[in-house]
């Protein structure tokens, strides 16, 4: 990109400082990763999982606020949670075209922007893939890149993140979805299963194939027994 030798463009103050560190920690955070076997212990994400928010957070301050108000006679205002569509996030102005707008107090309200959450399934590939955008991304970073390149660096960094979130979650290592986190039987038939499913067919069995007393048949019910009278 070419900028005029007289241009009235002026870095940000922090923005060099902030930079280096995103770099830095990102290429820590992708080591990590890369030396991750196929399927690792999920407290080994964790690790992963906090460095990953710590270079998320500097790539927030690196991109706009997603917090602000936008709003020229409220530019410190509070934002709107339930801001209509079309509307601006300002809960100041939205309170008074609410007062004066029967239709608008009606309306379908808008969620806030987010930071970007990729769908599952969650899986060492997924978190590759997401870590070889986000190297590519932040090789396109400069001092004078625009703040959606920052923002976009911000949203591959959070869904790096929340992948890596959910692979430090514990893991059951029989797949059971009944018993999430049980033990496995090795013993049982047709290899490792779920041991508290095990141990639910084992009663189920026992049940079935345990003797039941013996039922009294309508015709050999027993006659009644009548009190002797005494003289």
């Amino acid at each position: 990109m070419h900028f005029p030798r007289h241009s009235t463009y002026r870095v940000p103050t922090k923005r060099p400082p902030l930079l280096a560190e995103l770099r830095a920690k990102l290429a820590s955070a992708g080591d990590h990763v890369r030396a991750m076997p196929e399927h690792g212990d999920p407290t080994e994400y964790e690790a992963i999982a906090d460095a990953l928010y710590q270079a998320f957070v500097v790539a927030r301050n690196l991109s706009p606020s997603r917090d602000s108000t936008n709003c020229s006679s409220h530019p410190r205002g509070p934002v709107d949670p339930e801001a209509p569509d079309g509307w601006g996030q300002c809960l100041l102005c939205n309170t008074h075209r609410r007062a004066g707008n029967a239709a608008a107090r009606a309306g379908t309200p808008k969620a806030l922007v987010q930071w970007e959450v990729p769908p599952p399934p969650y899986t060492q590939e997924a978190l590759l893939d997401r870590m070889r955008l986000l190297n590519d991304a932040v090789f396109e970073l400069h001092l004078r890149s625009s703040e959606q390149e920052f923002a976009k660096t911000a949203d591959l960094l959070h869904g790096a993140f929340v992948i890596a979130r959910e692979l430090s979650r514990p893991r059951s290592a029989s797949g059971c979805t009944r018993h999430p986190g049980a033990p496995t039987d090795p013993a049982a038939a047709g290899g490792p299963r779920c041991l508290f499913c095990v141990a639910d067919d084992l009663r189920r069995q026992r049940s079935a194939t345990a003797p039941r007393p013996p039922q009294a048949r309508r015709g050999d019910e027993p006659a009644p027994i009548t009190p002797r009278r005494t003289p």
